[in-house]
């Protein structure tokens, strides 16, 4: 290939890619995210990027670009709508319901008025661009580049619902660019390995029960202070930029059939930031006013060697990137029908629990303990024209989350995935294929049975969560 041509052709790649580094979570178990375009999503990702020409193999599994003979530019928005709705009952450490407190204008007393709220629909609407360029340099090396989302979740529930002392605002997002090679050994066999960068922000708010965990602290040793009295509302904002690896490799044991295998390797990521309380006059005069009793702050007798300031204070906090694998087969029936299945397996179990700290001092830990998890897919291509082809697909995918520990800040259950697409080779502009795919979520609905840490007033649910999401994809590319 001329190598004038080439550079112009990474140029426009990586301008194409160069726009696409804000994004929105789209979501699947726990808080993973597809990355595919428009046509993976048609498929219900079944056979992976196995398929001919398929350019999300420069992240997906590079080792498949070998196969690639042309340069490939693609870019997606993705459009995903997710409902999440809880019905239930909330109970204070006492075991009485949830309250909040409201000051008497005659008597200036705090009174307990019951959260009788279900939280609305905590979902969200999000729009999601991701891109892909595959580029060979010559007859056996194919360089690929990409910008993905591999990580996103996100759940707004209303701030006064009845579970607030657990959750109002969360949001996960991992955003990365990557660079990738293929090796073809020969005809039948190729590898290939990539890197990426990629910078995560996380950002939680939820309500604290100063008093209520006062009452649970050994520091007070169990004194009867009641609970939802005053508002302490903490938000809590980290980010960190880490970097890692991915590998694949591809066989084609026949003509007809295709199988790859793709590793992508946990990528540990610290992130820090600052944590905020915005809290009414009762509640801050708790964080910052000396008891004369203690002699020190309630706050600080309740959770000794730690003290809440309300004016903020440094956060940090532990958030890996779970490791996965992934098996793809693809089959070409004929001319027309193409059909691919995958089982990819997530590393899970490496997401054990979310611990806050500032300044070396743990403010709160929350056991999660997820556990690793497979997705199955299966979907294919129709052929109708030279110019039209039609797809589906569907996919079964396991949750991390346990009835133990799941909370509304990832209110996760296994979910199906029913997928239709469609692709057109315009004519008009010989080398662009336009694709667009419908996603459906059938998510189970899952009990919410689990009690608050002490350290965050100890408060309980017991309740179920209902959840639904589709996702409308889009995708132009052009083969040069």
């Amino acid at each position: 290939m001329n190598n004038k041509k080439q550079q112009v052709q990474a140029v426009l790649g990586l301008a194409i890619l160069g726009g696409l580094m804000i994004a929105a979570p789209v979501y699947a178990g726990g808080f993973a995210t597809p990355t595919y375009g428009a046509q993976g999503w048609g498929r219900a990702f079944g056979g992976g990027s196995l398929f001919k020409d398929d350019p999300s193999a420069a992240y997906n599994n590079p080792a498949a670009m070998a196969f690639i003979d042309h340069t490939v530019v693609e870019q997606t928005v993705d459009y995903a709508r997710v409902k999440i709705k809880y019905k239930g009952d909330a109970y204070d450490y006492k075991g009485d319901p949830t309250s909040s407190s409201v000051i008497d204008p005659n008597t200036g007393i705090p009174t307990s008025t019951p959260r009788t709220g279900n939280g609305g629909q905590a979902g969200f609407t999000a729009w999601l661009p991701t891109g892909f360029a595959v580029i060979p340099l010559n007859e056996r090396f194919v360089l690929g580049l990409s910008a993905v989302v591999p990580q996103g979740m996100k759940s707004t529930w209303d701030p006064e619902w009845k579970g607030r002392d657990f959750a109002v605002d969360t949001k996960i997002e991992t955003v990365g660019v990557t660079g990738s090679l293929s090796f073809k050994v020969n005809d039948e066999f190729s590898i290939g390995g990539g890197a990426i960068v990629q910078h995560s922000s996380g950002f939680v708010s939820q309500n604290v029960d100063l008093l209520a965990a006062a009452a649970l602290s050994p520091g007070l040793g169990g004194a009867a202070f009641p609970s939802g009295v005053g508002h302490a509302l903490m938000r809590v904002k980290v980010d960190n930029t880490s970097v890692g690896w991915f590998a694949g490799v591809v066989w084609k044991p026949t003509l007809k059939d295709t199988v790859g295998l793709n590793y992508h390797a946990k990528i540990k990521n610290k992130m820090d930031g600052k944590y905020n309380i915005y809290a009414d006059e009762g509640s801050r005069s708790l964080m910052t006013d000396i008891n004369p009793i203690f002699g020190k702050t309630l706050v600080a007798q309740a959770y000794p060697g730690l003290n809440l300031y309300p004016d903020g204070a440094n956060a940090s906090t532990q958030l890996d990137i779970p490791a996965n694998a992934a098996i793809d087969w693809v089959h070409v029936f004929d001319d027309r029908l193409t059909l691919g299945a995958s089982a990819m397996w997530t590393q899970w179990s490496s997401f054990k629990d979310l611990t806050l700290k500032s300044d070396g001092s743990t403010i709160v830990s929350i056991p999660y303990k997820y556990r690793n998890v497979w997705m199955l897919s299966l979907g294919g291509d129709y052929k109708l024209t030279n110019d039209w082809t039609v797809r589906a697909g569907v996919a079964n995918d396991q949750t991390p989350t346990r009835n133990s520990t799941r909370d509304p800040r990832i209110p996760d259950g296994d979910r199906w995935f029913a997928s239709l697409g469609l692709s057109y080779a315009v004519r008009a502009v010989p080398g662009l294929t336009l694709d667009g795919a419908y996603s459906r979520q059938f998510v189970q609905e899952v009990k919410l049975k689990t009690q608050n840490v002490d350290r965050l007033g100890g408060a309980r649910l017991d309740g179920k969560v209902d959840s639904k999401g589709e996702v409308v994809s889009l995708s132009a590319s052009y083969a040069f």
